[in-house]
């Protein structure tokens, strides 16, 4: 089981966050979690091989077959994997303040959701399939799902600039930056820093901070990233904060999480 990174296209660098191989011959051992936290980042991929499904929110459960593409839309809560086996998928990650040039639909409409590829190119996914099917190899795969995305890529509106930068000062600083010196930042009211992350993000700021947080505690080794160790101080308000963020976007307590088994989520978790 591992994840290879590739290369992103010249053209594509300023939109996308990666591109990646999914590979695995076997099973998940049953003892792992299979968890994965948000990202932040709304993922298109497509299922070469395997079939699986994927519980969302605790209770939406979306089955993705071989040979299909997906989107797959901000998450809230965690997104446990079900199946496996051999699977193959090929993964794009978009950049926050990018994914909206590629789709012409709100983002938030897709959050908490996996939308079937017939759904998100009804005129292109039947031919789309085919031709990646064809190809048989998944990094050139990976090249003609790009190839294919430059062709959609739309021009930005004027609320761009603003949500970009909120992002990567919202990165910058680890998600440790509230709402209101954020829209100072921006020269905005809060109001309307809402109104551009729906528009154009499809997750508000406070939530991308807060996943942004969680996902940088992720990173660091557990004995770092429980209360009581500076990491937490320098992150959360108090430990009760702490472990209600931490829960809500893991499924356990920083404590419990530390001790089972993740392998499948944590590449997932350190990739993104």
């Amino acid at each position: 089981m591992n994840i290879r990174v590739l290369p992103v296209s010249p053209i594509l660098q300023p939109y996308l966050r990666k591109v990646w191989v999914f590979e695995s011959a076997n099973d998940v051992p049953l003892t792992d979690i299979k968890t994965v936290v948000p990202s932040g980042h709304i993922t298109l991929t497509f299922t070469y091989k395997g079939s699986y499904s994927t519980l969302v929110h605790s209770s939406k459960l979306f089955h993705t077959r071989e040979a299909t593409l997906s989107l797959i839309g901000h998450q809230s809560r965690p997104v446990l994997l079900c199946g496996g086996g051999n699977v193959v998928t090929v993964g794009i990650s978009f950049k926050p303040f990018a994914a909206y040039r590629f789709f012409p639909f709100p983002l938030q409409e897709v959050a908490d959701a996996i939308v079937p590829g017939d759904d998100l190119f009804p005129r292109d996914a039947d031919l789309l399939v085919e031709q990646l099917l064809t190809i048989g190899d998944p990094d050139r795969m990976a090249a003609k799902l790009q190839e294919y995305l430059i062709g959609r890529l739309r021009p930005a509106t004027s609320l761009e600039g603003i949500a970009r930068f909120s992002i990567e000062e919202l990165f910058r600083l680890k998600g440790q930056l509230g709402m209101g010196p954020l829209a100072e930042k921006t020269g905005y009211s809060q109001r309307h820093l809402n109104r551009v992350f729906k528009e154009v993000v499809g997750l508000s700021p406070k939530d991308l901070a807060r996943i942004v947080r969680i996902k940088h505690m992720l990173l660091l080794p557990p004995e770092l990233a429980q209360p009581g160790e500076q990491a937490y101080y320098d992150h959360f308000f108090d430990q009760s904060h702490y472990i209600k963020e931490f829960k809500r976007y893991t499924g356990y307590t920083p404590h419990k999480y530390a001790k089972v088994e993740n392998a499948f989520g944590s590449l997932f978790n350190q990739l993104e």
